[in-house]
């Protein structure tokens, strides 16, 4: 009988010791979790292409966005940037200060879906800030992120 009594506070202990080094750790645990299966399970050269691909072209907007989008440039410019990019254009008052802004959504491959991420869907955000009348006042700032990781 004694055994049995030791193993039922000795087994919940443990569990519990366990719970509490995953919890503080879960970021260190996640990220040996993931090396693990891709280990298994490396990642298809298409995805680490589609990533590629996507990269460069947050970095190509945001490349165009800094000269296309200066302090000074008028409303017609910000239209024309935001059409060129096939961005879809909003404008909004946000308490008291005006801004442009849009977002792009890319959708990812199935094939890429993996322990950490599902299929890689990401967007693209562009904002700047305008004035009353549509011109920037303030250096744009591009956003490129996935929509579908932990």
């Amino acid at each position: 009988m004694k055994l049995r009594w030791k193993l039922g506070i000795t087994i919940p202990q443990a569990l519990l010791a366990i719970g509490a080094v995953c919890w503080f750790t879960s970021a260190y645990f996640r990220f040996w979790i993931r090396e693990a299966y891709y280990s298994v399970r490396p990642i298809p050269p298409r995805c680490k292409q589609g990533g590629a691909d996507f990269q460069a072209r947050v970095k190509r907007i945001e490349a165009e966005a800094k000269v296309s989008l200066k302090p000074g440039t008028k409303k017609a410019g910000v239209i024309s940037f935001f059409s060129s990019q096939n961005i879809p254009l909003n404008f909004y008052r946000i308490v008291g200060h005006n801004e442009a802004s849009g977002q792009i959504y890319v959708a990812g491959l199935a094939e890429c879906a993996s322990v950490a991420c599902g299929d890689d869907s990401a967007l693209i955000g562009v904002r700047v800030d305008v004035d009353g009348n549509g011109t920037v006042v303030l250096d744009p700032v591009v956003v490129g992120m996935y929509t579908d990781c932990l």
